[in-house]
């Protein structure tokens, strides 16, 4: 029996920082159907976060100026040991001070910024190494409530068709190089989040338990085409 590994990019990653948010009513919300397959066209890219131990200065100073945009204090604490940022409970004025930020401060290559929210008001922002990002091209992809996290709608696609593929082989090869690395996980260049990867991952199977569902609508919705209704005429003789 074949042994596929499912990458389970969990919430609780960054327990310590997570959002407090109530998902109890948040499936009423979704504007696709649940436990249903929808093709799509979504370029999904896999990118390891800069660990903090192989930073350099010129790394490391602009990340902490745009923590300070949004924290004052000195004791700050970034996430899972990686040049990887997340405040809960953020506002609109912190994300555009970060956001402004980010775009006027250029890094060096091959290293780029990564932002985004997680959960609506999570803000999730810090430096990526690109010159091993993995990237693959998703065909179909679906959504389900799961009540062991709380009812929260969980995204599972494929980057591969259930066998072994170049694909599945390659994405291997990049969980075993990046093992104990923090993930930037982006869909369509939107940020999902930044998962440590713990296992080398053997399968093509992914689950996303983090996504918020305003963006689980974009992505979904984007590339549902509307079905063509076929009106019945009645003659009458």
């Amino acid at each position: 029996m074949k042994k596929l590994a499912v990458l389970l990019l969990i919430l609780f990653a960054f327990a310590p920082l997570q959002a407090k948010i109530n998902f109890t009513d948040l499936p009423d919300t979704l504007q696709v159907d649940s436990d249903t397959k929808y093709a799509v066209h979504w370029s999904v890219a896999f990118t390891p976060v800069v660990s903090q131990g192989s930073a350099t200065m010129e790394l490391l100073e602009p990340m902490c100026n745009a923590v300070r945009l949004i924290n004052e204090s000195e004791n700050f604490q970034l996430a899972n040991g990686s040049l990887l940022y997340e405040q809960s409970n953020c506002t609109m004025e912190q994300l555009v001070k970060v956001g402004k930020y980010i775009h006027r401060t250029s890094l060096p290559s091959p290293f780029g910024w990564l932002l985004g929210l997680q959960n609506d008001d999570t803000i999730v922002f810090g430096i990526k190494d690109t010159s091993d990002t993995f990237q693959a091209n998703v065909a179909e992809a679906s959504v389900r409530i799961e009540p062991l996290y709380g009812n929260i709608p969980v995204v599972s696609f494929r980057l591969d068709n259930g066998e072994p593929t170049e694909i599945t082989r390659a994405f291997k090869d990049f969980t075993a190089r990046n093992l104990l690395k923090a993930i930037a996980t982006e869909i369509n260049g939107d940020f999902i989040m930044a998962p440590t990867l713990n296992n080398v991952i053997e399968g093509g199977a992914i689950e996303v338990t983090s996504m918020s569902i305003p963006l689980i609508n974009k992505l979904f919705i984007r590339d549902i085409e509307p079905e063509i209704v076929e009106e019945a005429v009645i003659i009458d003789e």
